[in-house]
């Protein structure tokens, strides 16, 4: 028999998992991929789901498998999942509430009940933040990861996520083995929050998923001269930020002209040396991260990104060096789940919306392989990534039972 979650039950693992964030003044979630916090979130897991009934077990790269079996185990399995790992200062739902629903559904059916095996995935380091790569781990199992390119890219320690793994007692010399075979599952359903504002404007309370956007981005490191701010001339500097901010305020306005498209384009992290009110910054390094649907559209803001590098070499006489961390296709859920999803809505008078992601999620890596859908519940004022992320935990569950009765005919079709 396998114990069943009750929504007490699901909210009081949620609340446990919670507890696991760096215990310093900043607010917020901190459980960074493979930290001393989410190690132990990860441990919990895997103590819970085998205290419940679920057969458990663990790759070479720390992913969490938890099955229930069918009446034939050697059919592919339908599955479920998402990340516990956060952003800095990050919210409370981004990821574990994927993990929650998925949970929470498999555990409403006992063993061989369904002609197929149920499993939930819970993926490692799918945020960016201490790596430099997101979805570290689908990937991987989707034999998607570029290990010459994560080898160079390190965390603040300075170690790469090999160093990292070995040190967690994992092992980065058998990742090969991480990869699932391509009959492995017959389908793929991961939950989330939205982390943006269309179902709460719309008054609806799911969003199923047809498409996800895909990142393009960049480490761009300028090298210009440090020199004194009040003896050195305007047209004698080699300024480095001034470069960079050129760049920045370019790559905004070729978003902003195809944001009809639904593409966006972010700098979030600009790292300045030597950092001094009366210095002119010589090094700076900072990371693009632009994104959407529509593949032509993102090329095009690349295009115009990449125009304003050569632009501001000449401009600030300065060196610039460009990196790219990622190129990935935009993709497109499969159009038998995502209409199951939709169908199961309307059959519960579930208020619900059809929609694109514009966030990255595992499943982009799953669905290369496997039939895949994603159901999105609500968040607060379309926060994420921050302490005031918030989402009801009635929706979670809402979610879950869609989840639930979508995996059920999947596994019995």
């Amino acid at each position: 028999m396998v114990q069943a979650l009750t929504k007490q039950s699901a909210l009081n693992l949620f609340e446990q998992i919670t507890a696991f964030s760096v215990n310093d003044a900043t607010p917020g979630i901190t459980r960074l991929a493979y930290s001393k916090e989410d190690e132990l979130a990860h441990q919990l897991m895997i103590e819970k789901m085998k205290e419940m009934g679920l057969q458990v077990r663990q790759d070479m790269m720390g992913n969490i498998f938890a099955r229930l079996p069918g009446k034939n185990p050697e059919l592919p399995a339908i599955g479920t999942g998402s990340h516990i790992d956060s952003v800095p200062q990050g919210g409370a739902y981004d990821g574990v509430i994927g993990v929650i629903a998925g949970l929470y559904a498999i555990s409403q059916f006992k063993p061989q009940q369904l002609k197929r095996s149920l499993e939930l995935v819970i993926f490692r380091a799918e945020e960016s933040s201490r790596f430099g790569f997101a979805c570290m781990a689908s990937k991987v199992m989707a034999g998607q990861a570029d290990f010459d390119k994560w080898a160079k890219n390190t965390d603040s320690e300075g170690n790469n996520i090999f160093q990292v793994l070995d040190n967690c007692g994992y092992q980065s010399q058998k990742l090969d083995e991480c990869r699932l075979p391509t009959h492995y599952f017959d389908g793929f359903i991961e939950t989330h929050i939205e982390q943006g504002k269309v179902l709460e404007h719309q008054h609806k309370r799911i969003g199923v998923v047809n498409g996800i956007a895909a990142p393009c981005r960049y480490r761009v490191e300028v090298h210009g001269h440090a020199d004194h701010s009040g003896a050195t001339p305007m047209c004698q500097r080699h300024d480095a930020l001034v470069a960079s901010a050129a760049i920045i305020t370019d790559i905004n306005a070729a978003a902003g002209y195809e944001s009809a498209y639904g593409t966006v384009g972010t700098v979030g992290r600009l790292d300045v040396s030597p950092n001094a009110i009366n210095v002119i910054p010589g090094d700076v390094t900072f990371y693009v991260d632009i994104r959407g649907v529509d593949k032509a559209s993102v090329n095009r803001v690349v295009a115009k990104f990449q125009a304003s590098v050569e632009h501001a070499k000449a401009a600030q006489d300065v060196v610039i060096n460009v990196s790219e961390l990622a190129n990935d296709m935009p993709v497109l859920m499969k159009d038998d789940i995502v209409h199951r999803l939709e169908r199961i809505c309307q059959e519960k008078g579930v208020p619900f919306t059809t929609m694109m992601s514009g966030a990255g999620h595992d499943t982009m890596y799953m669905a290369q392989d496997f039939p895949a859908g994603m159901l999105f519940i609500p968040s607060r004022d379309g926060v994420s990534h921050h302490p005031d992320e918030y989402s009801e935990f009635d929706d979670v569950i809402l979610a879950a039972e869609i989840l639930q009765q979508a995996m059920g005919e999947l596994a019995d079709a």
